[in-house]
């Protein structure tokens, strides 16, 4: 028994927060890499100096934020997406007459075997299946997981569930809302992300556009740029255009970035 509590005990404390993302080493190998590239190219076209090189300390602290953050609202993404496909398969289950937590661990076995038990929603109902074994509530286990999603559909899903299942409702109309919810959400993401996919490539071709100028002419025209290199004024100077052009990068990012509410 006391094996048991232990292993429930672990599981807990494996539980993943979603609202915050890890990297792992692939990504933090990516992340460095790019970082150190992106520095060696500023170094030379802005500065000329390998002394420039030495900004890759605050460019790690930057980069690393954009990145993380890009790659938490794509996890956000697929987890609502993957929660989704959960509930319409509880919401089949509980048709065919299951009861509620039957439904849950019915749906995780299907689930597992359709996407694989290492997908982010399999890991979670199958700790969910686990803990009821031992009495745990299951609007509990489900609140737990939308508090740790950080998700708004999950959350208030949560919400509605934990009501109708102390207060009773019509838990079939619950899962076929919320379902319902997520599939027009998805499916307006896709319309917004198809109607910006030609501006956000030639918003990456604009983003090109300066460091092959500075290229360009200081291949063909050394001289041209030449006041601007070696001293204090220069330096000052190529630092305002570094800053303008990071402004509009983050800018022109945050004008991409729809979301839908």
């Amino acid at each position: 028994m006391e094996s048991c509590n232990h292993k429930a005990g672990a599981l807990q404390q494996r539980r993943k927060d979603y609202r915050a993302y890890v990297l792992n080493w692939q990504e933090n190998l990516f992340w460095i890499a790019s970082t150190a590239g992106i520095t060696c190219l500023i170094s030379w076209l802005f500065y000329r100096s390998v002394y420039a090189f030495g900004m890759i300390v605050p460019m790690l602290f930057l980069t690393r934020k954009f990145f993380s953050s890009h790659l938490l609202e794509k996890q956000k993404r697929e987890l609502l997406y993957q929660f989704g496909e959960m509930l319409q398969m509880i919401s089949s289950f509980l048709k065919a007459g299951y009861s509620m937590e039957n439904a849950f661990s019915q749906a995780w076995e299907e689930y597992a075997r359709l996407y694989g038990e290492k997908s982010m929603m399999a890991q979670e109902f199958r700790t969910i299946r686990y803990q009821l074994q031992f009495n745990e509530p299951l609007e509990q286990l489900v609140e737990d997981l939308a508090q740790r999603s950080g998700v708004e559909e999950i959350v208030s899903f949560s919400q509605v569930f934990s009501f109708a299942k102390r207060g009773g409702g019509d838990m079939m109309k619950i899962f076929q809302d919320t379902v319902e919810k997520i599939r027009q959400k998805s499916d307006v993401e896709r319309e917004i992300a198809t109607v910006i996919t030609a501006k956000r490539t030639e918003q990456r071709i604009m983003d090109l556009v300066p460091f092959g100028i500075l290229f360009y002419v200081g291949l063909t025209s050394p001289d041209f740029l030449a006041p601007l290199y070696g001293n204090l004024p220069g330096a000052a100077v190529m630092t305002v255009c570094l800053l303008v052009y990071t402004g509009a990068f983050l800018l022109a990012e945050k004008i991409l970035n729809i979301r839908v509410i």
